[in-house]
């Protein structure tokens, strides 16, 4: 990050760190916050390509069209997200790890990370176009890694799965402890159960009261659209990743910081 786009962020969390209490805390969404794409949607890619779908339960007779069970798991995603559903489409991609141990589930999360690499492309999986490539925003790592050094405890809440989102952590090596959407683990299997609350939407805040502080706001709140929003209200200071989407404009208008979005 240039340092005239990290100055103000840093002289505001200078001036608030004088008040914050400790240990303060920033809370940072992931999928196309700290990275560029969405590392749920690539793990998902990933299991229906190479056929490894182990949840029968995932669809109904019919659903997701033609083709064998793990195409029609890949579409009907796409089916859930093209409509809007945003809370239904991450339970969904979650759902997709039952079946799995938590070591299959990692390791899986591991494969995909190898498989996208960090170059930045597109690919078409049964007739879908979906993005390929998941590297980190550099701004971003710069960010946490100012924070970790001025002793605010980083926090990953995201909406994908906590296996992928812990694995993209160490494979990237950045620092944070993580919320993410959590399967209920019955004798050592991941099952289609998902843990409350969820990290999602308004499920966020829920989240932080729950795992990280039930009296304390953010000091620092970092997303990149809409769908982080109610978390990034519960904190004191907001930084939104341009996207040239509906939250950056929402920044603007609020006089919030905004990061470059370019990788």
């Amino acid at each position: 990050m240039k340092s005239d786009a990290l100055a103000p962020i840093q002289a505001a969390v200078t001036e608030k760190l004088k008040t914050a209490g400790t240990p303060p805390f920033a809370v940072f969404d992931f999928d196309n916050t700290c990275i560029v794409n969405d590392v749920g949607e690539a793990t998902l890619a990933f299991l229906c390509q190479n056929k490894l779908v182990k949840n029968l339960e995932l669809l109904t007779e019919g659903e997701g069209g033609a083709g064998d069970y793990s195409e029609r798991v890949f579409r009907r995603y796409y089916e859930i997200f093209g409509q809007g559903k945003i809370l239904e489409a991450y339970v969904f991609c979650a759902r997709a790890f039952a079946g799995f141990t938590p070591e299959a589930a990692t390791a899986l999360a591991q494969a995909t990370l190898a498989y996208e690499g960090e170059t930045l492309g597109t690919d078409e999986l049964y007739g879908v176009k979906i993005a390929h490539g998941l590297p980190v925003r550099p701004q971003v790592r710069q960010l946490m890694e100012y924070l970790s050094a001025q002793g605010v405890a980083i926090w990953i809440v995201s909406a994908s799965s906590e296996f992928a989102v812990r694995a993209a952590l160490q494979h990237h090596r950045l620092p944070g402890q993580i919320i993410g959407i959590r399967n209920v683990i019955k004798d050592g299997i991941l099952t289609p159960l998902l843990e409350e609350p969820m990290s999602v939407l308004t499920g966020k805040p829920a989240c932080i009261k729950k795992f990280i502080d039930p009296n304390r706001a953010p000091l620092v709140g970092v997303g990149d659209s809409m769908n982080d929003l109610p978390m990034l209200e519960t904190a004191s200071i907001k930084v939104i990743v341009d996207r040239g989407n509906k939250l950056a404009e929402e920044a603007r208008a609020r006089g919030w910081f905004l990061i470059p979005g370019a990788s």
